[in-house]
């Protein structure tokens, strides 16, 4: 059969064409394509922050240089602030005066009494105190014991403990493993941490290669702080030895044990959880780097170690480690990096730590995608809302505006390319229509009014 059209029915077959195309439209916004440029400028998950961790300073120009290697929201200091009894250098020449960071730290051997005088000893204390409690520190909550030789912060989602075993002067072990367990049995932050200056037995690489358990005491039946520490899943930072040095996941310390999941481990990636973590030592800050000797330097649960060097090829490259928890927003990651100055290859150490309750069910890469699907859809909510919130918008803008038009949402890049899409059609279309009638005024059986033949 055969119909003819006249001029007047383009209208509806262009209304029509719209709709096709509108349609379609709606149909391609049901598929959200998300680039990974998107996903990382979208801010999800708990807030990153930088923690520095540094120990046997001093205060010569090389202990500046150290907390120079990057920028870091807080410092943990690990004791041994000047060799020389001076309480105030540090403060005045190396921690900046002006500075955004938080600051935490531990008395070591060389701020205390019988290395230090009396009032110099209790100077450092002071000191260490004054800087975690002024106002510039108020990011990071504190609670100190009565002595202010030990200490128990609380930074973003993180609880640090600064304790001082073995240190003259200092509380009597007792009580300092009374205040640990006081402060870190019901702690419920993400990310706990144990901090001293000294280390125990298997712990040091073999500077001093008599030192025993300086930290857990001698005698038979002590409780091993590291172990109590272990056992609830918290990192444990020590110094005293003027060295770098990482040990595997360990399931225990005072008699060393690896953990089963990390036994055959390259160490890039340390899964921790309640009775499994691991200890890093660093005393590399700025004033001497040891030899390592014996065989605390061969033990088998080290997985890194940075030292003096065989030629003292590593004499001044002193370093910091520097760790970014909630890495990306991941509450379950955190990603290490051991720096050191006066080096052409500035990384020595690069690592990442996840919190893994279930490492035997659960693999670490599970954990990176669960978290990346989370924050997929957080993504496509936050976009919805945004769309839901701007068609709000538009409707109350069509019943307020007494017919005005606002450029600004009908302009968008959706609408243009529908809109040229539709205009495209119509010069298409119309294009078509002044070519046939211009041919058919050519034809001598030409009629006053042109049709179009459209066959169904």
């Amino acid at each position: 059969m055969l119909k003819k059209m006249n001029l007047k029915h383009i209208l509806p077959l262009l209304f029509i064409l719209s709709n096709k195309i509108l349609s379609s439209s709606a149909q391609t916004n049901d598929i959200v394509t998300i680039t990974d440029e998107q996903l990382d400028s979208f801010s999800y998950g708990d807030k990153e922050f930088k923690l520095a961790i540094i120990g046997d300073s001093g205060t010569e120009k090389e202990a500046n240089k150290v907390m120079e290697l990057t920028d870091f929201d807080a410092l943990l200091h690990l004791g041994d602030y000047d060799y020389e009894c001076d309480p105030d250098k540090y403060f005045e020449k190396v921690l900046d005066s002006d500075r955004s960071y938080q600051f935490m730290g531990v008395i070591g051997n060389h701020d205390a009494k019988h290395q230090c005088p009396d009032t110099a000893a209790e100077k450092f204390k002071n000191n260490v105190y004054n800087e975690m409690t002024k106002d510039k520190n108020d990011k990071v909550k504190c609670e100190f014991s009565e002595s202010k030789f030990m200490w128990s912060c609380i930074y973003e989602n993180m609880r640090i403990i600064g304790l001082t075993p073995g240190i003259n002067g200092a509380d009597k072990r007792e009580e300092q493993l009374k205040f640990l367990k006081k402060n870190l049995s019901d702690a419920t932050e993400d990310w706990k941490i144990c901090s001293w200056h000294f280390y125990d037995k298997y712990y040091h690489t073999g500077k001093y290669p008599n030192d025993g358990n300086v930290v857990s005491g001698y005698d038979s039946d002590s409780e091993s702080f590291y172990d109590y520490c272990k056992d609830n899943g918290a990192i444990i930072f020590s110094a005293h030895d003027h060295v770098y040095a990482r040990t595997h996941v360990m399931s225990k310390f005072s008699t060393p044990e690896i953990d089963e999941y990390d036994k055959d481990s390259d160490g890039k990636v340390a899964q921790i959880r309640k009775g499994a973590t691991l200890d890093i030592l660093n005393g590399t800050g700025g004033w001497e780097i040891y030899i390592e000797q014996g065989e605390q330097k061969d033990y088998d649960h080290w997985v890194k170690k940075y030292a003096l060097g065989e030629h003292r090829e590593n004499a001044k490259r002193f370093g910091g480690l520097f760790c970014k928890f909630n890495y990306g927003g991941n509450n379950k990651r955190a990603h290490c990096e051991f720096l050191r100055i006066n080096s052409s290859d500035e990384v020595f150490d690069t690592f990442d730590i996840y919190r893994n309750d279930d490492p035997g069910h659960v693999t670490y890469e599970q954990i990176d995608k669960d978290f990346k699907n989370e924050k997929i859809m957080a993504f496509k909510e936050a976009t919805n809302s945004t769309n839901d919130h701007q068609r709000e918008n538009l409707k109350a803008n069509d019943g307020s505006n007494n017919g005005s038009i606002n450029v600004d949402k009908i302009f968008t890049t959706k609408n243009i390319i529908i809109g040229g899409s539709v205009c495209a059609a119509i010069v298409i279309i119309g294009s078509s229509v002044l070519i046939f009638k211009k041919t058919k005024k050519i034809q001598p059986q030409s009629i006053s009014d042109p049709e179009l033949v459209i066959k169904y």
